[in-house]
């Protein structure tokens, strides 16, 4: 079986029914499950290994992602421009606290691995506890814009990005803060500054008149 394709069987036996059961869908052609939680969407996508070979290597990670098109709207009417996307929140399955991949011949691997039928029944249940105890919690908990702002605060990811979500959140004292923040990151890393952060972050200085 090609390796896409083994990929696809080992989902839908292992992971189709219980993330179906909590309101998940499944695109086999994307390797991609989504659901809608209020104004979000929810993303568990498999990324296959390019460098997949059939009976060779049958590897794949797990990506998970919330966005939310009231993020575009409400930037639009703010700005007058729609943002470079409409992500709230992302991550990569071993980037999730307390994410376990599992071990195989005493070796614990950074990738799930299905290319030995003896080992697929390990990796999937494994992958499937994560999913239900770590990353749907993951997701849920980032369906939420003051905590979608805190992540990117407590990152460093985006200030601007964690300003705006505060304030669609209705928490304007903390939306301040972000950016404050975000200045003082950016003097105190003057090397990992880019200009567009810090223009953004201006307007928004200008544009909400904080004072």
């Amino acid at each position: 079986m090609k390796p896409k394709a083994l990929i696809i069987a080992n989902i839908e036996e292992c992971l189709l029914e219980p993330l179906s059961a909590a309101g998940f869908k499944f695109s086999p052609s994307q390797l991609t499950f989504k659901r809608a939680q209020d104004e979000f969407v929810q993303a568990i996508h498999f990324q296959a290994n390019r460098h997949n070979e059939e009976d060779v290597c049958v590897a794949f990670w797990s990506h998970y992602q919330v966005s939310s098109r009231s993020c575009t709207s409400w930037h639009k009417a703010r700005y007058g421009y729609e943002p470079v996307n409409n992500i709230v929140g992302e991550v990569a399955d071993w980037n999730i606290k307390n994410w376990q991949f599992p071990v195989i011949d005493g070796k614990q691997d950074k990738e799930h691995q299905l290319v030995d039928p003896a080992h697929r029944a390990t990796v999937m249940a494994c992958l499937r506890d994560n999913l239900l105890q770590l990353a749907i919690p993951w997701l849920d908990h980032h369906s939420n814009w003051e905590n979608a702002a805190l992540a990117l605060v407590e990152a460093h990811d985006s200030h601007a990005r964690a300003c705006d979500f505060y304030l669609m959140a209705g928490k304007q004292e903390q939306a301040l803060l972000a950016l404050n923040e975000g200045i003082a990151y950016w003097e105190r890393n003057p090397k990992a500054s880019y200009p567009q952060e810090k223009e953004e972050i201006a307007l928004r200085m200008e544009k909400y008149a904080y004072a």
